[in-house]
C-alpha cells in the first residue's frame, strides 16, 4: 500500500549497518503476505485429505527451495537454503502437524499455523540470534500454508529500486536480489540474521532496525541507504545526492584497490612475511573469509552450537559445523576455541553471578561440566581425524597450569577413547591457550611451555588488566586496548613466545586496527586474526610499511606513560605514510 512521505524535508533514519555500502534511489515497498488459516475442525473422513495436503505442500516447498539452490553459485547461500529444507524435513515438526490432524481434527493449515507457532512462542523469549532466525520459520509456514490453500503470491518490485520491508526471509532476499535491487531497509532483525549474511554475501547495501521504516517511507521516495554507518535519508537534497554521488563514486574506486590489495602477497615494503586470519562463529560467514583470501579462522566461536540446539547433545551437528569451516577454508589451517560460556554470553542454569566476567565461564565451567567438555572434544578430535595438521584447539579464559594440566588428562582420555572406536593411533592436533587473565600473561613463558601456542585476546586482556567492565558504558571512556599497560603485556607475551619458540598470535579487536596491528607486527607478533571486514585495511598498512618502522612504532609505545602517548605516537606514524 502506498504511504505518504514522512515529509518533504530531509530526514535522516537510524538503524544498524548490516551490509556496507551506498545505494541511491527510488523505494519499493514490500510486505510480506499472511496467509488466512481455516478455522473450522475437520471430519474423521477429510483426515486422509489433509494429510496428503500436508506431504503435497513440503513436496512443493522443498521443490521450490532446491530450485532456488540451483540459480545460485555460492556455497554459503545454497547451504542457507539447505537448513530451510532441512527444517521442512525435520521429522519432529511433521508428528507434531500428523497429530494436530489426526488426534484433534486440525485442518493442515491450521496444524502448521499451530506447531510453527509453538516454535516460535520459544524464539519470542530468546535473545539475538535466535530470534533473528524466527523470521526464518514464519518463511517456512507461510509458504507451506500459501501452497495449501493455492495463493498464488506475485511481489511487484521495481527493478533496481531500495526495498523497504518490516523483515526479509532469505529465500525472499534471494527472489529480490534477481531483480536487481539497489539496496534494502528493515525495520526488523539484526547483522547476523540469515538475510543479513545473505546481504552481505551478495553486496547488497543493508540497514536494519529502523523502526517503523516499512510504514513511514512511501513508495516511490527518493532515499539515500548508507550501510556502512546504518542511515537512511529520505527526501535528501540535491547538496546531498552530490555529496553521496561522490562517496559512491570514491567507494567504487576503494573496492577496486581493496580486491587488489587482497590479491597482493602478505609481505611488508621490506619483505617481511606475516599472517592474516579470520574471526568467525557461522558457516555463512565463509564467503567473506574467501573474498579477503584470509590464511584460514585464527578464531573459531563455537557458542552458536549451544545457541542453535539448546544443549550439545549434537556431536553430527557440531562434527558437520567444522567439517564445513574446514572444508571451506582448504589448505589453511583453523583455531577452534572450545565453548566460552558465561560473562557477556548466554549459558544459564538458573545461576545468577554478580560479576560473570570473572566467574563460571570458559575452562572454569567445561571442567566442570565434564560431559559437556568430553563431547565437544569428541566431535574435533574426530573431525581432525580428517584433516591432518590444520586443527588447532583454544582453550578460553585459563588462569593456572594445573588447568592446563587437566585438560591434557582429559584430551588423553578422549583420544583413547576414539582410539578404540576408530583404531586411530595419532592425531594431529595443536594445543593453544588463550593468554586474556593477566596473570597468564605475566607468567607466560611458564604457560608457553606447556602449550604449542599462545593466543592473546586483547579484549578481555584489556579489561581484567584496567579493571573496566567492558560491557558497562558508564565507565567505557576508562577502556582503552591501546593503554600502555595493555602493550607492555603483550610485549611480555610476545618475549616469551620467541623464548620457548611458541608462536603467539592476536585474535582480539586490537588486530583489527591497522595501526595497532603495525606495532604488533613490531613486536615480533606476525599472526593476527580479526573480522573479515578489517582485514584489508589492516593489510594495506602492513604492507606499506618496513619492518624497520614498526619496530620504531613498537619501541615508541612500549616507552609511552599514557594512552595519550599512544595516540601521539600513532598519528605520527600515519603522518608519515
Amino acid at each position: 500500500m502506498m504511504k505518504d512521505s514522512i515529509s518533504k524535508e530531509e530526514i535522516v533514519l537510524s538503524g544498524a549497518p548490516a551490509a556496507p555500502g551506498i545505494a541511491m534511489g527510488k523505494t519499493s515497498l514490500y510486505q510480506r503476505s499472511r496467509p488466512t488459516v481455516s478455522s473450522q475442525n475437520i471430519t474423521d473422513d477429510e483426515i486422509d485429505h489433509q494429510l496428503s495436503q500436508f506431504e503435497k505442500a513440503l513436496g512443493e516447498a522443498k521443490e521450490e527451495i532446491r530450485k532456488l539452490q540451483d540459480t545460485q553459485e555460492n556455497g554459503e547461500i545454497k547451504e542457507l537454503l539447505q537448513a530451510h529444507i532441512e527444517m521442512i524435513n525435520d521429522p519432529d515438526l511433521r508428528k507434531r502437524v500428523e497429530i494436530e490432524i489426526k488426534k484433534y481434527n486440525q485442518p493442515a493449515d491450521a496444524a502448521i499455523e499451530k506447531v510453527f507457532g509453538t516454535y516460535l512462542d520459544l524464539m519470542d523469549n530468546q535473545q539475538g540470534l535466535l530470534q533473528e532466525r524466527s523470521i526464518d520459520i514464519e518463511d517456512v509456514r507461510d509458504r507451506l500454508i500459501h501452497i495449501i490453500n493455492n495463493n498464488d503470491i506475485q511481489d511487484e518490485i521495481e527493478q533496481g529500486s531500495i526495498l523497504i520491508a518490516r523483515e526479509l526471509s532469505p529465500r525472499e532476499v534471494i527472489e529480490f536480489s534477481e531483480q536487481n535491487i539497489g539496496g534494502i531497509v528493515m525495520d526488523r532483525g539484526g547483522t547476523t540474521s540469515h538475510a543479513a549474511i545473505l546481504a552481505r554475501s551478495m553486496q547488497i547495501p543493508t540497514v536494519v532496525g529502523v523502526e517503523n521504516a516499512s510504514t513511514s517511507i512511501a513508495g516511490r521516495e527518493l532515499v539515500i541507504l548508507n550501510g556502512d554507518r546504518g542511515e537512511v535519508l529520505v527526501n535528501p537534497t540535491p547538496a546531498t545526492q552530490a555529496k553521496y554521488e561522490e562517496l559512491m563514486a570514491r567507494a567504487a574506486d576503494e573496492q577496486s584497490e581493496m580486491e587488489k590489495i587482497c590479491k597482493s602477497p602478505n609481505t611488508t615494503s621490506d619483505g617481511a612475511s606475516f599472517s592474516l586470519q579470520a574471526n568467525i562463529e557461522f558457516k555463512e560467514e565463509l564467503a567473506a573469509v574467501r573474498s579477503v583470501r584470509a590464511e584460514g579462522i585464527g578464531l573459531l566461536r563455537t557458542e552458536s552450537l549451544y545457541l542453535r540446539h539448546d544443549q550439545f547433545g549434537e556431536e553430527k551437528q557440531q562434527k558437520a559445523f567444522y567439517h564445513a569451516i574446514l572444508e571451506g577454508t582448504n589448505p589453511h589451517p583453523v583455531t577452534i576455541r572450545l565453548f566460552d560460556a558465561g560473562g557477556d554470553k548466554f549459558f544459564d542454569q538458573g545461576q545468577q553471578e554478580h560479576n560473570p566476567f570473572l566467574g563460571w565461564r570458559g575452562i572454569r565451567m567445561l571442567l566442570d561440566e565434564r560431559a559437556l567438555f568430553q563431547e565437544q572434544l569428541r566431535a574435533i578430535l574426530e573431525t581432525a581425524v580428517q584433516y591432518p595438521g590444520r586443527v588447532r584447539l583454544l582453550v578460553p579464559m585459563v588462569s593456572s597450569l594445573q588447568e592446563i594440566a587437566v585438560i591434557k588428562e582429559v584430551i588423553k582420555e578422549t583420544e583413547e577413547e576414539l582410539a578404540a572406536k576408530t583404531n586411530t593411533t595419532h592425531i594431529d592436533i595443536q594445543l593453544g591457550i588463550m593468554v586474556e587473565v593477566p596473570s597468564v600473561a605475566m607468567q607466560a613463558e611458564h604457560y608457553a611451555e606447556q602449550v604449542d601456542f599462545l593466543s592473546i585476546g586483547t579484549n578481555d586482556l584489556t579489561q581484567y588488566l584496567l579493571a573496566v567492565d567492558r560491557g558497562n558504558e558508564r565507565i567505557s571512556g576508562l577502556y582503552s586496548q591501546r593503554h600502555p599497560a595493555v602493550w607492555k603485556m603483550i610485549r611480555h607475551v610476545s618475549e616469551a613466545g620467541k623464548a620457548t619458540s611458541r608462536p603467539v598470535s592476536v585474535c582480539g579487536e586490537l588486530a583489527s586496527d591497522p595501526v595497532a596491528a603495525c606495532c604488533l607486527l613490531g613486536l615480533g607478533i606476525n599472526e593476527l586474526s580479526m573480522t573479515p571486514g578489517a582485514l584489508p585495511m589492516v593489510k594495506k598498512a602492513l604492507c606499506r610499511h618496513s619492518l624497520d618502522e614498526m619496530r620504531k612504532l613498537a619501541a615508541q609505545v612500549s616507552e609511552s606513560i599514557t594512552v595519550s602517548d599512544v595516540e601521539d605516537a600513532f598519528v605520527k606514524f600515519l603522518a608519515n605514510e
